[in-house]
C-alpha cells in the first residue's frame, strides 16, 4: 500500500492553522496511508503534554493516531545512522573547526522510513533539509545569513547524503493545503465575494507561512497562479 510519511513541521503547522481536518480526506484521496515515527510522534505529543502551553495541540495529534488518520510506524528503522552522519558533518562552523547538528531526529526518521519502504516523497516544512536534498550551496548560505558567520560546506558529505536519498522529493505543509484546495475541500470556507477563492488560498498561505512553514511570498504567489487558473 502507498504510504507518506509526515515530519512534525507539517502536523504542527496544520495544528496551529485549524487545519487538520483536510487530513483524513487528503489521505482518502491519496488512497493509503499517513505515518509518523517515533521520533516524531515524540516531538508531536510526549513533549508538548510537558507544556501547558501545547497540551491541546498534542491532544489534537493523538485523537488523529486514535481514529487512525495518522499511524504510526513501527518496524525497526534502517539508515538513520548513515543519514545522520552525512548531513551533520555537511556543515562546518569556520571559527570552531566543528560540524554542526543541522538534521534532527524527527526529520531523519521521516525520511529513512520513506526510503525503507521505497518512497519518493516526505511531508517536511522545515527548509534545511530541504536544501540540503536540493541545493547543499544555497543551504551554506541560509546558515550563514541565520548566523552572521562564515560556515564551511563540506561537499563530499552533502555529495553522500544526497546519493543516500536518490532524489527524494519534499511537499510542505502549503503543498497539502493547496491539493485540499483543489480538491474543494476547503470549501466550505469560501467567502460569498467575487473574489473569494482567491482570498481563501491566500490567507491559508499566509497562515501557513506566520505559523511554522517555510514558504516566501513569491512562491505564495507562485501556487496562487497555479491554483486560481
Amino acid at each position: 500500500m502507498k504510504s507518506l510519511f509526515f515530519d512534525s513541521g507539517p502536523l504542527m503547522s496544520l495544528t496551529m492553522n485549524n487545519l487538520l481536518g483536510i487530513l483524513q480526506p487528503l489521505k482518502e484521496k491519496f488512497g493509503g496511508e499517513f505515518y509518523i515515527t517515533p521520533a516524531v510522534r515524540k516531538e508531536l505529543v510526549e513533549r508538548p503534554l510537558e507544556i501547558k502551553r501545547f497540551e491541546f495541540e498534542a491532544l489534537q495529534i493523538l485523537k488523529l493516531l486514535r481514529e487512525g488518520t495518522l499511524k504510526l510506524y513501527e518496524k525497526p528503522l534502517k539508515g538513520v545512522i548513515d543519514l545522520s552522519t552525512y548531513a551533520n558533518k555537511s556543515i562546518i562552523a569556520k571559527d570552531k573547526g566543528c560540524c554542526m547538528e543541522i538534521i534532527h531526529g524527527g526529520e531523519l526518521e521521516t525520511v529513512a522510513a520513506s526510503l525503507q519502504e521505497g518512497n519518493d516523497t516526505v511531508a517536511i516544512d522545515e527548509r534545511t533539509i530541504r536544501l540540503l536534498m536540493e541545493n547543499s550551496e544555497e543551504l551554506k548560505s541560509l546558515i550563514e545569513a541565520r548566523l552572521h558567520e562564515k560556515v564551511i560546506l563540506d561537499k563530499k558529505m552533502a555529495n553522500q547524503f544526497q546519493s543516500l536519498i536518490k532524489g527524494m522529493k519534499v511537499i510542505r505543509s502549503a503543498e497539502l493545503v493547496g491539493m485540499a484546495y483543489q480538491f474543494g475541500i476547503l470549501d466550505n470556507y469560501l467567502p460569498p465575494l467575487k473574489s473569494g477563492r482567491e482570498i481563501l488560498l491566500d490567507s491559508v498561505l499566509w497562515g501557513l507561512k506566520l505559523k511554522g512553514c517555510a514558504i516566501i511570498g513569491e512562491e505564495i504567489e507562485e501556487l496562487k497562479r497555479v491554483l486560481l487558473k
